[in-house]
C-alpha cells in the first residue's frame, strides 16, 4: 500500500511456493515494523489492485458519460461509503499513467473486459494529464 510509511496494513501475497517459515518470518518482520498483515493468495492484481482498478475505471466511465462530475463521484464514495478518498482522487494520487498500465496488465492477464480502459482515461494520459505528479488529472485542481 502506498505511501508505505503512512499505512498501517500490508497486503502480503503468498505465492504457491511460499513456505510456512517464510510466511511466518514475513509476518514477524511486519509486526516488528508496527504493521498489520492481510495474507492473500497470488493472483493477477492481488486483491487491492484487482478491485481498485476496476472501480477507478468504472468511476471514470461514469464521469465520461456525464452522470456526475469528479468531485461528486468521489463524494459518493467518501460520504456514502466512508472512504477516506474517492476513486478518481485516488487515481490522481496513483498516477493516471500507472492506472492505465495496470488496467492493460489486468486485461491481458485475466481477459476480463472490465479492465478495458475507458476512453476518458486513455485520452487524459495521452494529453499528459497524469494526475497529481503532473498537476492535472480527473480533478483540475490537485493538491
Amino acid at each position: 500500500m502506498n505511501p508505505a510509511h503512512l499505512k498501517d496494513t500490508v497486503e502480503v501475497i503468498r505465492g504457491a511456493g511460499t513456505g510456512e517459515d517464510t510466511l511466518r518470518r514475513t509476518l514477524d518482520l511486519l509486526t516488528a515494523l508496527g504493521k498489520k498483515a492481510i495474507v492473500v493468495r497470488d493472483a493477477p492484481g492481488f486483491v487491492s489492485n484487482r478491485v481498485l482498478m476496476a472501480t477507478i475505471n468504472d468511476a471514470a466511465t461514469v464521469l465520461e458519460e456525464g452522470t456526475a462530475d469528479a468531485e461528486t463521484v468521489d463524494r459518493v464514495f467518501q460520504e456514502c461509503f466512508g472512504h477516506a478518498m474517492g476513486p478518481l482522487r485516488t487515481a490522481d494520487l496513483i498516477g493516471l499513467d500507472t492506472v492505465l498500465d495496470s488496467l492493460h496488465v489486468l486485461l491481458e492477464c485475466t481477459a476480463d473486459r472490465r479492465y478495458t480502459p475507458c476512453a476518458l482515461l486513455t485520452d487524459l494520459v495521452q494529453q499528459g494529464h497524469v494526475g497529481r505528479k503532473g498537476g492535472r488529472g480527473f480533478h483540475s485542481s490537485l493538491r
